[in-house]
């Protein structure tokens, strides 16, 4: 497996190193292009300059060609150009050389070469052999007509080959540059590459100590770092935060299931210890069988509770579950079902539920569930005589709000955010309650997220109101 730090590095020094070549390829394919155009327009400057000197010198009596081929010499050296002069047949007649044995005089140019030229401007041929040079020339021609109508061809070239010494020359600095770059480029993308690195590295080291346990481990944000990064080791760090609430929780849960665990199993096993070794005698043990039995009974209630949490957690309510049903109805249902408690604490019942009925979209089974454990913790925790309220009423936001409320004592406001939490009790005096597990609210909250509405819960002035959400359908 690549570092990312050798990885980025080489991916970032090709990256150079290939624009580096295409802009270098570029510029030489420009440069020639260039090049070519200045030869050509420096070679048709010369033959028109050429062809208006070989006519003026032809049309003046008593001018030799020995003149002609001197003046195409000063002009050949000013220029840089070869030029030569051949008569209609094609045949050298006068040459910038400027000697009279010149090897090219009396050559006799190709006849298509010459009648590309006219009489307007010149024209320029490039890479074209030429007799007498015996290599490719980049060449320019002009026709000139002299005064007693004979034709001249004036012919100024170049040899290609100063085309391919400049080339040479450009692709050589190219390469320097290329190399010069690259060695600076080098050392400073190794330290932009290394500086990237430093917080990764840093999370990195960071995740492998939380990966054994250390959940305070944080990274450092560093201003000089990017915005990319810094939102990174944020990101991180409150990953790091979430992590070591949840482990807290988790450590929290264990302490709390092992604590609620403990006491049922100790009076099992207590109980079935004394009817073992006799101290509970054979007439005694029905009774003591009856509390076993309950305590089992509770043990299987939690686990139900807690597997019911954990499905409702990992999977939510599904869609078929969910189905039309009368909160009114559901929630006199389960009154009707503590008349006896209710009767028992002479309990004042005020009930506030639309004469229309509350048709909702939810699963009906886990609303009942919700409904039972908030009219269940209302009732245990209100005095004799005093009063439990149910109501159902519609908010702006176009659903039903159920409300359960009873008088009794007023919950801390410091405890109020804990209510909801799994095996939290108010009231510390009820860690002998038999029938409480610290549940029950826990898994009302559970079952109220699940159908995505809201639950809240006040305490003020010795009256405690728990109210839920519900979606009110669009023809109730």
């Amino acid at each position: 497996m690549k570092r990312s730090f050798g990885g980025q590095m080489t991916m970032t020094l090709c990256l150079i190193f290939v624009t580096l070549i295409l802009l270098s390829t570029a510029g030489q394919l420009l440069y020639k292009r260039l090049t070519v155009d200045l030869i050509a327009e420096d070679v048709s400057a010369s033959a028109s300059a050429a062809a208006s000197m070989t006519e003026l010198l032809e049309s003046e009596e008593g001018r030799s060609r020995q003149q002609l081929c001197v003046q195409l010499n000063y002009t050949a050296r000013a220029t840089g150009n070869d030029t030569v002069v051949c008569d209609e047949g094609g045949t050298v007649i006068a040459c910038s050389c400027g000697l009279q044995s010149c090897e090219h005089l009396g050559c006799v140019f190709d006849r298509e070469l010459l009648e590309a030229a006219t009489l307007e401007r010149a024209v320029f041929l490039p890479n074209r052999e030429l007799s007498g040079y015996g290599e490719k020339r980049m060449t320019g021609l002009r026709m000139v007509q002299t005064k007693t109508g004979e034709l001249r061809y004036v012919v100024s070239s170049r040899s290609a080959a100063v085309i391919t010494q400049r080339l040479g020359e450009a692709i050589r600095l190219n390469i320097l540059a290329v190399i010069f770059v690259m060695a600076l480029a080098i050392p400073l993308v190794w330290a932009i590459v290394r500086r990237q690195m430093k917080p990764i590295k840093q999370m990195t080291a960071a995740a492998r100590r939380m990966a054994h346990g250390q959940m305070d481990v944080r990274v450092d944000v560093d201003d000089t770092d990017t915005a990319e990064l810094n939102e990174l080791a944020l990101a991180f760090n409150n990953m790091a935060q979430a992590l070591a609430k949840s482990e807290l929780k988790r450590q929290e849960f264990v302490a709390n299931v092992s604590h609620e665990l403990k006491t049922p199993m100790t009076t099992i096993s207590g109980y079935m210890e004394g009817m073992l070794d006799g101290t509970i005698p054979p007439e005694q043990q029905p009774r003591y069988m009856e509390i076993i039995a309950g305590e089992v009974k509770r043990l299987s209630r939690l686990v139900r509770s807690m597997l019911e949490i954990s499905r409702l957690q990992d999977q939510g309510i599904p869609p078929e579950r969910r189905r039309s049903f009368d909160l009114c109805q559901t929630v006199g249902e389960v009154l009707l079902s503590f008349e006896g408690k209710i009767n028992q604490k002479g309990l004042e019942v005020e009930t506030d539920l639309p004469d229309q009925g509350a048709r909702t979209l939810a699963d009906p089974d886990a609303v009942t569930q919700v409904v039972y454990n908030l009219i269940d913790n209302a009732v245990k925790f209100c005095p004799e005589g005093g009063t439990l309220g149910l109501g159902i009423t519609q908010t702006k936001g176009g659903k039903y709000l159920v409300s359960v409320r009873n008088t009794g004592a007023t919950i801390p406001a410091e405890e109020l955010p804990l209510v909801f939490d799994r095996f939290h009790k108010t009231d510390k005096s009820r860690s002998a309650d038999r029938d409480g597990w610290g549940l029950g609210l826990y898994i009302v909250k559970t079952i109220i997220l699940s159908h995505e509405e809201d639950i809240y819960v006040t305490s003020r002035d010795g009256v405690t109101e728990f109210s839920f959400t519900m979606p009110k359908l669009s023809n109730a």
